[in-house]
């Protein structure tokens, strides 16, 4: 594995918290401005521009393009500032799917058919409140996500609101196993190719076996793309599932990287 790839994926220069000066902020910004909104507008092109003129797809190599989208994922100022949030030692981070076996993944949607340069490209970055009741999921949507050039598939939208709420959703039943029952979701803006988003759920009612969901998936400017709501239901027979291997699935708490301040 290349060195790009590795630092990419540690993202541990990434996780240190911004310093907080206001002074020297105001000179970097004045001094910066230029820079920074030229490669802004590369990786977050307006909207109109995205749709009409999308990025050519990836020709890098698959581990050059998936450690740079990694580097972008560590800079994001969405996950900087979150991690950098007074409660922040009230969360945990994990990623979901990255040390599944190959044959596990081939069986997996998520985690295989639509993994991959273009597609999700990387496992995502997940940070969970240790209560587990909240979580926020930071992913990338390629250009082979489309239904309508240069337009997410509303139905790619609804399997990732499906998973991130219903990783809160199992987490929060009993026997730590579930299906879900209902699913509502409501498109509010088009979610453009090539960009992260951002998908927030919240535990909204636990009652027995049921379990209620809240979700909203939004781009790196805050814009609501679709918001939905859930509930799940534990089987019967969940003690005879496997119910670790779904742990492992969905991502299990990881250690603090030491390189997070707060």
């Amino acid at each position: 594995m290349s060195n790009l790839l590795l630092r990419g994926l540690r993202g541990s220069h990434q996780g240190t918290c911004p310093p907080r000066n206001p002074r020297f902020s105001r000179v970097f910004l004045s001094a910066a401005s230029s820079s920074r909104l030229t490669h802004a507008g590369y990786i977050y092109p307006p909207q109109p521009l995205a749709y009409i003129s999308p990025r050519p797809l990836p020709t890098d190599p698959s581990t050059v393009y998936i450690a740079n989208l990694e580097s972008e994922l560590q800079s994001l100022p969405t996950l900087v500032s979150h991690r950098c949030r007074p409660d922040a030692s009230e969360w945990y981070e994990t990623r979901p799917y990255r040390d599944l076996s190959e044959s596990w993944k081939k069986n997996s949607l998520t985690a295989g058919a639509l993994r991959g340069p273009g597609k999700l490209a990387f496992a995502p970055l997940v940070r969970v409140k240790k209560d587990e009741s909240e979580s926020i999921v930071f992913a990338h949507v390629g250009r082979r996500l489309c239904g309508h050039e240069g337009i997410v598939h509303g139905g790619l939208l609804a399997t990732l609101l499906d998973e991130g709420m219903g990783r809160t959703a199992i987490n929060n039943l009993p026997g730590r196993m579930g299906f879900t029952a209902n699913l509502s979701v409501n498109y509010r803006s088009p979610a453009a190719a090539d960009q992260f988003i951002i998908l927030k759920t919240k535990l909204a009612k636990l009652e027995g076996r049921k379990v209620w969901v809240d979700g909203v998936i939004q781009d790196p400017n805050g814009i609501v793309l679709a918001d939905a709501k859930t509930m799940w239901i534990q089987p019967k027979y969940a003690q005879l599932m496997d119910t670790k291997a779904l742990g492992q699935a969905m991502g299990e708490r990881e250690p603090r990287p030491e390189s997070w301040t707060t």
